[in-house]
């Protein structure tokens, strides 16, 4: 019996120290239960203190197998109802935590006894009785086995508040509950003189591996058995990972940038994920799934990975296409336009020979008051009408230009503002009144860079102009020499920029028009056009209503900066 008795508690002290590797080992620093690893520690204890009790000598050896084994009793009724405490948080926990070291004190001031000058209110550890109960056993009886009873209670309200009271799951948790407490119950019943050798810690071996599988392994401890920080802290997506409570038990750096939050354990994992989908300034990708150990869902994970680069790429691309479309259109449209313009050029380069000649002086005696009004009229007439003809072709030559890239043009050189508001403002003009937009422009030196860039910048900031003021008085631009380099200002008279508008104002996809009514690509766009030229572009509110955006170019001979 002896034999089979100390093999119990061999297999005893080995499930404690598995359980205790496990909640110690297996999970990240913040992740780790050390309540559960104080539970098998203590369950080990007390098995070791029996097994080195079975082998004493002497009575030196008894006291301090005795010792070793009250270390492990006195505090295995407290470790458990740490643990359930973690599991079910209790309001009382939640809000003071320290709380949790009063019910340390009577297991702490029950071992001391075994160091007093007469040791014997817990055991007695004379020579001659040693081993024999003393006035307080009665005492530390009770009070560990009721923080074994509140530890279960606690541990089967976690189970259902977590819909994890499976009849499995319960049956497991009442069995590894109920085989050391019973098995305790009945030695102290007995007797030594019945029972001589306590069966108590060879059932918490039992016991202990069906409390592992009901509490540990299905996910009723805050810590999971997955999780290796050395892995996900390298991971370039973020991780996070969530016990069956929804509250976040492990993290690595990227989630928590990405989340904002520098310590997000203890937060409940759908709130963080949707604060983090309701962001407007990043488009992140998130994929939660469960988690699942060898015997049941343990908790859920999620990894979020940042898409705002490829997201902005992506709609670039799509606009590139849409302008590479409008290109070919435009270039088709060009083609036609062109066709009816030669010919219409060469019927008023014969209209214009005919009337000059009906206007000479030759043959003025021979036509009537009203034939050499009209004779001078005609005239007049077909150099306004040739006049609007090259204007239309070098409207539709700008187009083409503009929409289509031509080769070398990414080939940064030196340009003129002067050119680049030349070109922009008639495409912003068209349809409008001339007046609709007024330059005021002041040398300035050449800036360095792609025309075609420029253009498009300053003819995104008309368009919003325009669009903003609605025909609120004209829109201004200023062109002026400023900081070795250009800047070149748009200014309009309507509304302005809302207060909490303004720091979105060159976020892709914000605009403050209605749906439908822009892309809110233009300005942002433009912003990043600005930056790669080695310039900025600024948005603000005027004085007395509207607003101005100003893009500053540096001069050519400062280059353009290599980060750009």
């Amino acid at each position: 019996m002896a034999m089979y008795y100390e093999l119990g508690l061999i297999v005893t002290i080995a499930v404690c120290g598995w359980t205790a590797f496990d909640a110690v080992v297996s999970s990240s620093w913040r992740g780790r239960v050390f309540s559960l690893a104080a539970l098998s520690v203590a369950a080990g204890l007390w098995a070791s203190g029996e097994l080195l009790l079975g082998h004493a000598a002497g009575p030196p050896e008894r006291v301090f197998a005795l010792r070793v084994l009250f270390i492990g009793a006195c505090a295995l009724g407290f470790c458990w109802f740490w643990v359930s405490v973690e599991a079910a948080r209790p309001a009382w926990w939640r809000r003071a935590p320290w709380l949790l070291v009063l019910a340390a004190l009577p297991a702490a001031c029950f071992y001391a006894t075994l160091y007093a000058q007469q040791p014997g209110w817990l055991i007695e550890l004379d020579s001659a009785t040693c081993g024999r109960r003393g006035p307080l056993f009665g005492l530390y009886l009770a009070y560990s086995w009721g923080l074994v009873a509140v530890g279960f209670y606690y541990f089967a309200r976690a189970a259902t508040r977590l819909r994890k009271a499976s009849p499995q799951r319960m049956l497991a948790l009442i069995a590894g509950t109920l085989l050391p407490l019973g098995g305790n119950v009945l030695y102290v019943a007995l007797g030594a003189d019945i029972l001589p050798l306590d069966p108590t810690p060879v059932l918490i071996g039992i016991g202990g591996f069906l409390i592992r599988v009901a509490i540990f392994d299905s996910g009723l401890t805050p810590s999971l058995p997955v999780g290796h920080r050395d892995v996900i802290e390298q991971l370039e997506v973020g991780i996070l990972v969530a016990d069956l409570d929804d509250r976040v038990v492990d993290s690595n750096r990227v989630a928590r940038d990405l989340l904002s939050a520098e310590e997000p354990r203890g937060l409940r994992l759908a709130e963080l994920l949707g604060a983090a989908q309701r962001e407007p300034v990043r488009t992140l990708e998130i994929r939660s799934f469960p988690l699942r150990s060898s015997f049941a869902i343990v908790g859920c994970g999620a990894v979020v990975t940042d898409r705002t680069e490829a997201h902005r790429a992506e709609r670039r691309l799509q606009l590139a296409a849409r302008l590479e479309a409008v290109g070919t259109l435009t270039a088709g449209i060009a083609h036609e336009v062109n066709n009816p313009l030669a010919y219409i050029r060469a019927n008023l380069t014969q209209l214009e020979k005919v009337a000059w000649y009906f206007a000479e002086e030759r043959l003025q005696p021979h036509l009537s008051r009203d034939g050499r009004e009209l004779a001078k009229e005609g005239v007049e007439l077909v150099a306004e009408t040739v006049d609007g003809v090259d204007r239309i072709a070098r409207l539709v030559e700008r187009l083409r230009s503009f929409a289509r890239e031509e080769p070398g043009s990414h080939v940064p050189l030196e340009v003129d503002l002067a050119d680049v508001v030349e070109r922009a403002v008639p495409m912003a003009r068209v349809g409008l009144p001339t007046d609709a937009i007024v330059v005021r422009a002041l040398p300035t030196p050449p800036v360095l860079g792609n025309q075609g860039d420029f253009v498009q910048i300053l003819l995104n900031m008309l368009v919003n102009a325009l669009q903003a003021a609605n025909r609120d008085g004209p829109i201004e631009i200023e062109l002026a020499p400023q900081e070795d380099g250009a800047v070149l200002r748009v200014l309009d008279r309507g509304p302005g920029i809302p207060s909490d508008a303004m720091p979105h104002i060159f976020d892709p996809f914000f605009t403050t028009k209605p749906v439908g009514s822009g892309s809110g690509l233009g300005l942002s766009l433009s912003y990043d056009l600005a930056r790669q030229h080695g310039g900025r572009l600024e948005a603000a509110n005027r004085p007395g209503g509207g607003a101005v955006f100003t893009l500053w170019l540096p001069g050519a001979g400062m280059g353009i900066p290599s980060e750009a």
